[in-house]
């Protein structure tokens, strides 16, 4: 059990964990124990101790070992936890599902215009009817 001194009044409180409830406020000045500055030494990066650290408050202070960081707020939560500690939010949420892809809208092609008739036919035709008329005329004449 951890002994904490309030750095307001100097009362000395013994806490079993530091998880930011109730009962971590000094019973004296109501100073918020889980701020109170840690007596802890931190452990060098090369030593072999196991042994957790205390941390300050918020995802600055310093690190548990085996913590997890929560997705929407950024806070360390011991490891077996679930929801969030600070923010109730699930520390392992589930992936979102991908979403649908759009919709493909098929555009037939316009229709291409008609081809344009061509115009000598009509010419040859009426002079092949004039030629018609005028040997009728001169044979029945």
């Amino acid at each position: 059990m951890p002994e904490i001194v309030c750095p307001e009044c100097g009362q000395v409180a013994q806490l079993v964990a530091i998880r930011r409830s109730a009962e971590e406020f000094c019973t004296q000045c109501d100073f918020p124990l889980f701020w109170a500055p840690s007596a802890v030494r931190a452990t060098t990066p090369g030593s072999s101790s196991a042994a957790s650290m205390r941390r300050l408050p918020g995802a600055g202070g310093r690190q548990r070992l085996g913590s997890k960081i929560c997705p929407d707020c950024g806070e360390l939560n011991p490891v077996a936890e679930t929801f969030c500690i600070r923010c109730a939010a699930e520390l392992d949420p589930k992936p979102m599902p991908p979403p649908p892809p759009p919709a493909t809208i098929v555009v037939p092609p316009a229709p291409a215009p008609p081809a344009p008739r061509p115009w000598w036919p009509y010419p040859a035709a009426a002079l092949v009817i004039l030629v018609e008329i005028v040997a009728l005329v001169i044979w029945f004449g």
